[in-house]
């Protein structure tokens, strides 16, 4: 007689070993499917690197390659960018030959008024000006106009220096990889096949452009402080004061502007009545109205 306990086992263990065959079974289909999807995803992407992603990989190559650009022109920039300024306040004895001076020595310096203020304060004249000379003229320009016969008393003296050169390498290095990643760009836009990648390149040619002008006008304003230094002049003649006796509150004055009170009143009341108009004609009309009704009766 079989031993019922065997015969139980024997068929719980074939029960394990088909469920453990069904599953690697279905471990392996799964594996198979997802080893297609993962192929056909690579490719897809390969597809779409190639076709919609090309023009960034190239266009990034052309800021790589011009930083060695940027730092070979820092290498070789040793000229020194200084901007220099200065401020000067004086006093004078004649302030018009000061000015006819000031004006001749900028006619041979060759330098240029940028803003002039004058105004008095009580027994002074001041004049302020901000003027620009060359640069290589700058301490020149001042000490010719400081030894001269008109100026009374020196009162400030301010020099200073500011050295943009990092400024000025750091601008034209950024300048040059601009303008040479803009150069690819304008390459790649020749060769884009699809209106989405020729929209990219597009904005990405009118975004380096704006840099570029702004990175330009920059460079160019900083130039300008180099090339030309800029001088604050504060200069003041003491004037003489005279009383002027106040004859306003005379007799004659006086009745002459009474009278103009008074006839500017006469006028005012004159005009104030003429605003009520309506009024009085409507009065009118009623008042004529009224006579004629009245003739009719009598």
């Amino acid at each position: 007689m079989a031993n019922p306990t065997g015969v139980w086992a024997g068929s719980v263990q074939r029960d394990l070993n088909n469920k453990r065959d069904n599953m690697k079974r279905f471990l392996f289909f799964i594996s198979i499917i997802i080893f297609f999807i993962s192929c056909d995803t690579t490719q897809k992407q390969i597809v779409t690197d190639n076709n919609e992603n090309m023009l960034y990989y190239e266009a990034a190559a052309a800021p790589k390659r011009a930083m060695s650009t940027g730092a070979l022109m820092q290498e070789t920039n040793d000229e020194q960018k200084i901007i220099r300024s200065a401020t000067l306040r004086y006093e004078v004895i004649d302030m018009n030959l000061s000015l006819s001076e000031l004006n001749s020595m900028l006619s041979e310096y060759h330098g240029e008024i940028q803003n002039e203020r004058q105004y008095s304060q009580s027994d002074r004249l001041y004049t302020y000006l901000i003027i620009r000379v060359p640069a290589k003229d700058f301490e020149d320009f001042i000490s010719a106009l400081l030894v001269g016969d008109n100026i009374r008393r020196l009162e400030e003296k301010n020099i200073s220096a500011r050295d943009v050169t990092e400024q000025f390498i750091d601008i034209e290095a950024r300048l040059s990889t601009k303008r040479q990643a803009l150069t690819r760009y304008r390459e790649l836009l020749q060769k884009a096949e699809t209106v989405t990648d020729m929209i990219t390149v597009e904005d990405n040619i009118r975004r380096l452009q704006e840099e570029i002008e702004s990175q330009e006008a920059r460079l160019k304003y900083l130039s300008a402080q180099v090339e030309m230094s800029e001088i604050s002049i504060s200069m003041y003649e003491t004037v003489s004061t005279s009383f002027v006796p106040d004859r306003s509150n005379a007799f004659g004055p006086q009745i002459l502007k009474s009278m103009h009170n008074g006839w500017k009143g006469v006028v005012d009341v004159f005009f104030w009545f003429i605003g009520f108009w309506p009024i009085w004609s409507l009065i009118i009309v009623l008042l004529i109205f009224a006579s004629i009704k009245k003739r009719h009766k009598d």
